[in-house]
């Protein structure tokens, strides 16, 4: 039986942070459990876009010092590396890390602060839909991952957590390419799954003492939540954090297709839930992505291929677009032109991935829910 424990941490105040973790990793058998002295440790936060810790969008960098403490306090070595979404430079990566305050990190421990990478194709024979996975060459260089989740709500995926984090470790513009040939929900997350397992974390520390809720990953509202999670099973640590805030495990499209497998049954009961009693840090009315109904399954397949649009937001261009072009350049199938100063978006090329709302700095595209997919949302 996978194990997750929670810890209580109602602050970002760093020695508070790290009780936390440091209870959490203990918790679960000490750090040494999952890493040994000489290793060369990378720790993955989600960054997304630039954006500073008070936003909610990123793993908070309290966290993440607590965390290269402990690789630290284990003689191994703390590696920090992300790829936010695209384009990729690596002075725009240096902006991203001072912005999310993880250069003041690297500075103050010493640990490793990765800038810049190549892309490389590694095979991937057990994968069910990704035969070769796209990744950073960094993690090729590495003894073992340690993945830093931010509790969040998601357009596509309805929940970001340890299963969609590692989507971070596909390099740059590559992102792009996933989502023009991953069009679906359900297809998408058959390839979150595969990378989860490919790069097999040793560990997952989640960040929930402030989340996302609402239009998540970066447009929603700060929630406070109050607790550090982690556990080795990441599948598992997500079911337990979905079920925290009220979203049905099973109805998160990367744990259907974990279910799928095989990998979890998406059923509390079947976790052993360790610190904090599960009922104790049930948050109660968190909110839902509002682009998503509460189950699609219920849907005849016939019915759900004739009116996917109908089914799914739509992106829309609202009142605060600045200009900025950064949903130009982050459509990954070019549905997003410039008209003067404004964006337009064409809906006809559109494949609903939502990396417009997701990467947009000024929270100007608007998720429009369609009259059917906001009665189905009713039941």
């Amino acid at each position: 039986m996978s194990e997750v424990y929670i810890a209580r941490c109602r602050t970002y105040e760093y020695q508070q942070v790290l009780k936390a973790v440091r209870e959490a990793v203990d918790g679960l058998g000490g750090i040494c459990r999952f890493i040994q002295e000489g290793q060369r440790v990378l720790l993955k936060p989600n960054l997304l876009r630039v954006s500073v810790p008070s936003e909610a969008i990123i793993t908070h960098p309290t966290v993440v010092r607590a965390m290269v403490e402990l690789v630290q306090e284990a003689g191994a070595r703390a590696v920090i590396a992300d790829s936010p979404g695209p384009p990729y430079s690596e002075a725009r990566m240096r902006s991203f890390y001072v912005k999310a305050g993880l250069a003041a990190v690297a500075e103050e421990t010493g640990a490793e602060l990765v800038c810049s990478w190549q892309p490389v194709q590694l095979p991937n024979p057990s994968g069910k839909l990704i035969k070769m996975i796209d990744a950073m060459d960094l993690v090729t260089q590495v003894d073992a991952i340690i993945n830093l989740p931010k509790l969040k709500t998601h357009g596509l995926t309805r929940f970001t957590g340890a299963t969609k984090n590692l989507f971070g470790l596909v390099p740059g513009l590559v992102k792009m390419g996933y989502h023009a040939k991953l069009q679906t929900a359900e297809l998408f997350s058959e390839m979150l799954i595969d990378l989860l397992q490919f790069h097999s974390p040793v560990l997952t520390v989640m960040d929930a003492v402030v989340g996302m809720e609402g239009d998540g990953p970066s447009a929603g509202d700060p929630r406070e939540i109050g607790c550090i999670l982690a556990g080795a099973d990441g599948i598992a640590l997500d079911v337990v954090a979905t079920s925290m805030v009220g979203i049905e495990p099973a109805s998160v499209p990367p744990l259907q297709v974990a279910i799928g497998r095989g990998l979890t049954t998406g059923e509390i009961d079947d976790i052993e839930v360790l610190g904090v009693p599960f009922e104790e840090a049930q948050v109660p009315d968190f909110q839902p992505h509002g682009a998503v109904t509460s189950d699609y399954r219920m849907v005849p397949a016939f019915l759900r291929d004739l009116g996917a649009r109908q089914l799914v937001a739509t992106p829309r261009v609202g009142s605060d677009c600045a200009g900025c072009g950064t949903c130009v350049k982050t459509c990954p199938v070019g549905a997003i032109t410039m008209r003067g100063q404004r964006a337009k978006i064409d809906l006809r090329k559109c494949i609903r991935c939502y990396c417009c709302h997701e990467m947009c700095p000024h929270r100007a595209i608007i998720l429009k829910r369609p009259f059917l997919g906001s009665l189905i949302s009713r039941f």
